[in-house]
C-alpha cells in the first residue's frame, strides 16, 4: 500500500510516536497551530467548525488514515477548525519539525505524501460538490454507501451536522429509506 520496502518503512516508523487517546479529547482547539499529525490505527477523529455556539463536523477520520489539520500544520498558522476523538484511538503521531527532518532524510516520503494528498484532495473534492449538487437524501445514501461503518459509529447529530441538514431532517430520511 505504501510502495515502501520493509526497510523503508521501518524506517518512516521511527520517526512516529505511538499513542493511545481516550474519548472526547480535544487534539486541536480552533485559533491554535497544529504541532502534528496522526495515522490511526485503531478509533474515530472527528473534524469540527465552530459557529454560534454549535459545532459543524466537517470529517470523520478512521482507520488507516492521517488525521488533522493538515493545512494548520504545513503552514503553521492557527487551525480554523478543531479536532476531537470520538473514540477511544491508538495512533502514530508525528510533529511537524520531524515531519519536515523525514522529508529532507527520506525523500521518497514526498512522493507518498502527495498520494495520500492526491487521494484527499479527490474524496474532499466529491463531498464538496455532493454539498452543492446532492439532495440531503442523496448525500445520507451516499454516506451509507461509501463509508456504512460511520452511521453505527458517530452520534447522529454530528452526523446530521455533517450532511448539512438537521437531526429532525435526518430522521425523516432515515426513515424514508428504511421503507424503501
Amino acid at each position: 500500500m505504501t510502495g515502501f520496502t520493509d526497510i523503508e518503512l521501518s524506517i518512516v516508523l521511527k520517526h512516529f510516536e505511538t499513542k493511545k487517546i481516550k474519548k472526547k479529547t480535544n487534539l486541536l482547539k480552533s485559533g491554535i497551530t497544529a504541532k502534528e499529525i496522526y495515522f490511526i490505527l485503531t478509533g474515530c477523529i472527528r473534524l469540527f467548525y465552530e459557529k454560534d455556539g454549535k459545532d459543524i463536523s466537517a470529517y470523520f477520520f478512521t482507520e488507516k488514515m492521517f488525521a488533522g489539520a493538515y493545512d494548520s500544520f504545513i503552514s503553521q498558522k492557527p487551525s480554523r477548525h478543531s479536532i476531537e476523538a470520538l473514540e477511544d484511538c491508538h495512533v502514530l503521531s508525528i510533529s511537524y519539525k520531524t515531519f519536515q527532518k523525514l522529508f529532507i532524510e527520506f525523500p521518497k516520503m514526498n512522493e507518498f505524501v502527495r498520494k495520500v494528498l492526491e487521494e484527499r484532495f479527490v474524496s474532499l473534492h466529491e463531498l464538496f460538490t455532493s454539498q452543492i449538487l446532492d439532495s440531503p437524501e442523496e448525500r445520507y445514501l451516499n454516506l451509507q454507501k461509501e463509508r456504512p461503518n460511520l452511521l453505527q459509529r458517530i452520534p447522529q447529530h454530528q452526523i446530521a451536522t455533517f450532511l448539512g441538514i438537521t437531526p429532525v431532517s435526518l430522521s425523516r430520511i432515515r426513515n424514508r429509506v428504511t421503507k424503501k
